[in-house]
């Protein structure tokens, strides 16, 4: 089969770009997808290429207008052994929020289309101060409801802050975020997904998503649909942190080493199972008072309700079923 990716530019290439918001089976759609025979995957999840420069999260390469950091051209290391009949993948979550990755990538990618998976947002702030305390961010001794007040505190001051953790309340508006890529791309070339329908019926979800790419959706007749990237409750979060540093750190030096990278990328599938099960512990039920949860409930409602209107079909979250 003859490889182009070294011939062709960037822009030549069609892709699907997978964004959303964070802790919504981004990472399983990457995996569900990389397994198509019909698509290239970047080496690695989470390329953040197209990020602002100073946008909190690093990455190996990431795109800069002044060539600091490299041109789009760059891009095309993160792909290997692409065909020009294959569909090139990335998921990068905070493409959603970035303003300058939406204007990057509209210019870069003229084939692009782009996927967008969310979450119900109560539900997603609940796992992301899990995932927050799992990874050291918050401390262990905070309530949900604590972090919550935090939260608003942090809205309320319009305290500019780059630390995510304090931007997860806002981040569950997502009609204020998705309103521009409509803008700027046509509703043609996006697609909203649900976390809830990729959990509950994921064949049914990626049978649209194949007809969306234009790819062929009986691969996922007879897949084996595994989730991937769970939050956990670990017994050791400083631990868990310093091992998801180490592993992504790893991961960006090998990705473009294949005869390293996949010898390692075997033995992690085989130990990363036995650690999990050593460093994790039985969840915990999280607590929110009433109060706390009605406070969300009318803070999202608007969002909620305007992104069924952007989006032209119902949303599938129970809380607002039940409160329309």
């Amino acid at each position: 089969m003859t490889r182009f990716n070294s011939l062709k530019r960037v822009a030549d290439y069609r892709y699907l770009i997978v964004g959303g918001t964070t802790k919504a089976a981004t990472t399983s759609l990457f995996t569900y997808l990389a397994d198509h025979p019909a698509i290239c995957a970047a080496t690695y999840k989470e390329t953040r290429f197209f990020l602002s420069s100073d946008y909190p999260l690093p990455s190996k390469y990431r795109y800069r207008d002044d060539q600091q950091g490299g041109d789009v051209e760059t891009y095309n290391r993160l792909f290997s052994d692409t065909d020009e009949t294959q569909l090139r993948m990335e998921s990068t979550p905070d493409y959603l929020y970035c303003e300058d990755a939406r204007e990057r990538i509209a210019t870069s990618l003229p084939y692009a289309k782009l996927v967008f998976s969310l979450r119900e947002p109560i539900s997603r702030l609940i796992s992301w101060y899990r995932f927050g305390r799992q990874i050291d961010k918050l401390a262990q001794t905070l309530s949900f409801d604590g972090y919550v007040e935090s939260l608003f505190v942090a809205l309320n001051n319009d305290k500019n802050t780059e630390e995510q953790h304090l931007q997860t309340l806002q981040q569950g508006c997502y009609t204020i975020y998705l309103k521009h890529y409509f803008d700027r791309f046509g509703p043609e070339r996006i697609q909203i997904l649900f976390y809830e329908e990729l959990a509950a019926r994921p064949a049914d979800t990626m049978t649209e998503l194949c007809h969306f790419a234009g790819i062929d959706a009986g691969f996922y007749s007879d897949y084996g649909f595994k989730v991937t990237n769970r939050t956990q409750q670990m017994r050791n979060s400083e631990l868990h942190r310093k091992y998801r540093d180490f592993r992504f750190r790893l991961r960006q030096w090998t990705h473009n080493k294949p005869i390293i990278h996949i010898p390692l990328r075997t033995i992690r599938r085989t130990i990363e199972p036995l650690y999990l099960r050593l460093n994790t512990q039985t969840g915990e039920k999280i607590q929110m008072s009433e109060e706390t949860r009605h406070r969300l409930i009318d803070y999202y409602t608007p969002d909620v309700q305007a992104l069924g209107e952007l989006i032209g079909k119902p949303i599938p979250w129970e809380t607002w079923r039940k409160s329309n």
